[in-house]
């Protein structure tokens, strides 16, 4: 039986069940409305700074700011102030979304010494505390991210899971790794089943989906909802498709369809143009860099190639330096 289906999320369902995940620095317009042109179910912002909201700051509004390509999308806040973060979604109440995400897993010295992200998940009663309120303020679906806890010794994702349903939130996000870990070693798929077990709302598991196989393997031993896909889909959008593909054939298992070096070429340059077309030419060729070379990973002499990347200072210098891969 097919593993793909839609997921309730508030009043609406996603088109399938794999989610493209908030990154840090990655996920802006652009990277969202690829993600969902190559299949993905349901898209998140980067983090935005609830603090910056509330204090105007136009930098973090511009953050804000969603297409209606890329929806349904989650704009994802974070803070550790219970009365920042209801403010801050009041003000995203004006704004086009679809869901409410809170930042319960981001790692970062910076953040967690505030007390943010998987700070949160040192005390699930203030974690209750931030999550209900972000409800009560909140005309859209509220749903959480977090991890197993802080570290080995205090990991206490049950009680934050539950919290967080008690709350009021509608989807649960969890990376099975501690925030001490950050993103090495394995991601522990087993804790994904041991939520799915302890709730009642959809649960989306994270970590370690580096192929369509791992999709499938993941839903198939956890029994979570979704899967959520990050690091991996850098520069390799079609593991989004594959794995859209993956589920939906299962229990067959479909060969998977590797990218030709013409179609990352194509990717990259349409990656190009929509972010410089959107945030203009100098700062559309600065971002981009971030993503240009992953889409050319592995093909014979990008290594050699490379800083011609880098170099690039103009949107044409970067059309020239994608395009001389081609055969």
């Amino acid at each position: 039986m097919s593993l793909l289906k839609r997921v309730p999320i508030g009043n609406f369902f996603t088109e399938n069940n794999v989610f493209l995940a908030p990154l840090a620095g990655i996920g802006d317009t652009t990277f969202r409305t690829l993600g969902r042109r190559f299949g993905a179910g349901m898209t998140f912002t980067e983090m935005i700074s609830a603090h910056g909201i509330v204090n105007n700051n136009m930098k973090t509004l511009d953050l804000l700011k969603v297409t209606k390509r890329e929806r349904p999308v989650g704009i994802q806040i974070f803070s550790a102030n219970e009365e920042i973060m209801s403010n801050a979604v009041s003000i995203c109440n004006s704004h086009t979304a679809d869901l409410i995400d809170i930042n319960g897993g981001c790692s970062v010295k910076k953040v967690l010494k505030t007390g943010a992200g998987a700070g949160l998940l040192e005390d699930p009663d203030h974690f209750y505390r931030v999550v209900k309120v972000c409800v009560d303020s909140s005309v859209y679906p509220v749903s959480v991210k977090i991890r197993l806890g802080l570290t080995e010794d205090t990991i206490n994702v049950i009680e934050n899971a539950c919290a967080a349903q008690d709350a009021g939130a509608i989807l649960l996000t969890l990376h099975a790794r501690t925030a001490s870990q950050k993103y090495r070693g394995q991601a522990r798929w087993e804790y994904i089943g041991r939520v799915k077990e302890a709730l009642r709302i959809p649960v989306c598991g994270n970590g370690d989906i580096r192929s369509p196989e791992d999709a499938v393997r993941m839903i198939t031993e956890t029994g979570c909802d979704a899967v959520m896909i990050g690091r991996a889909a850098i520069g390799n959008l079609w593991l989004i498709k594959e794995s859209v593909r993956a589920l939906e054939c299962y229990p067959h298992q479909p060969e998977m369809v590797v990218p030709t070096v013409e179609q990352r070429v194509a990717c990259a340059l349409e990656h190009l143009h929509m972010i410089t077309s959107l945030k203009g030419e100098i700062r559309g060729v600065r971002e981009v860099k971030r993503h240009i070379h992953r889409y050319l990973r592995g093909v014979p002499s990008v290594s050699k190639k490379k800083e011609s990347f880098f170099r690039a200072s103009s949107k044409q210098e970067m059309e020239d330096a994608i395009t001389s891969f081609l055969p």
